[in-house]
């Protein structure tokens, strides 16, 4: 599934593209087959594009063009202008951004986490628990009707990396025995992807594999 910024991106790209192609024939058409143009433009269409520079050939074939059909020319100016803002938009958002903010998170880039969990869920029960995959066996058991998960310290499972969010996801009680967990970051944020597979929920099952950003935990049904 293409991201919903990916395909305005290339909507854009192929809208600009299609508006240049006919604004080009326009003026070939134009200025092959115009008899009668006034003077200020009779220089323009004698004129050979050998001897033109690149900017006098832009401002002839957009000045031929808008007189021809100038809802055509404004339309392709339009196109041309938006994806420009677009982008310069999305490239000014680093300088803006908080020294806090959560990092996007690619697979692959293979960054080493750590997580630490409050030390009275750190026992063996018969309470549902959380085993931190790469965490020298640590286990957080799951006491309460819920545990959140993220950054930030107030969090049950801490996981101190850029590219988990602060209060990342939540593990809730629906029903006895029936656990679920929530992803509480947003769509275009690192999500959760459980089982290999990005959710935004997801009923919990024992062995079931949760992957935050970097961060790999797994749930436990049973007493440890």
């Amino acid at each position: 599934m293409l991201h919903p910024w990916s395909r305005r991106r290339r909507t854009a790209i192929a809208g600009t593209a299609i508006l240049a192609a006919m604004a080009v024939l326009t003026f070939a058409a134009s200025h092959g087959g115009a008899e009668n143009i006034s003077i200020s433009h009779r220089s323009v269409a004698d004129a050979s594009f050998a001897d033109m520079s690149f900017a006098d050939w832009a401002k002839a074939l957009f000045w031929e063009g808008y007189r021809v059909a100038p809802v055509l020319m404004l339309g392709l100016v339009v196109a041309a202008v938006v994806p420009l803002l677009s982008a310069s938009v999305k490239l000014s958002k680093p300088l803006t951004r908080s020294r806090n903010a959560t990092l996007l998170y690619r697979p692959g880039r293979g960054d080493a986490f750590d997580a630490t969990v409050d030390a009275h869920r750190n026992t063996r029960s018969r309470h549902p628990f959380i085993e931190i995959e790469n965490g020298r066996g640590m286990r957080c058991a799951i006491l309460r009707d819920m545990l959140r998960i993220g950054r930030e310290d107030d969090n049950d499972i801490r996981i101190p990396s850029r590219y988990v969010h602060r209060y990342h996801a939540a593990i809730h009680r629906e029903d006895y025995d029936d656990w679920h967990i929530t992803d509480l970051t947003g769509v275009e944020s690192n999500g959760l992807i459980v089982n290999g597979k990005r959710c935004c929920e997801a009923r919990l099952h024992d062995g079931d594999l949760i992957q935050l950003g970097p961060g790999k935990l797994r749930f436990r049904a049973g007493a440890g």
